[in-house]
């Protein structure tokens, strides 16, 4: 997402300019970017990161509150291994 800002700019589009009149059009006219696309891509980058992180950590938290012992398996389970505490069978078996 951040590089939409900087590959649209003058010296990556193949005509060179950005005129309508050269057969572009609105593609034309809106080819080129610049530092503000850059800027507002970091932006809006940052804010999608910001909220996923946020809003992960709020239902951990209520995840932990509502699950007996909180989301985290007991030190015996995570010994024994998970594959075989939860499912009751080993995932990889060996000799």
């Amino acid at each position: 997402a951040l590089l939409t800002g900087i590959l649209a700019e003058h010296r990556f589009t193949p005509w060179g300019h950005d005129g309508a009149a050269f057969g572009g059009g609105w593609f034309g006219t809106n080819a080129a970017g610049t530092t503000a696309a850059f800027q507002q891509n970091a932006v809006g980058a940052f804010a999608a990161v910001a909220w996923s992180l946020g809003i992960t950590a709020v239902v951990i938290k209520i995840m932990d509150a509502v699950w007996p012992g909180g989301i985290r398996v007991t030190p015996k389970e995570e010994e024994i291994g998970l594959d075989l505490a939860q499912h009751g069978e080993r995932a990889y078996v060996t000799g």
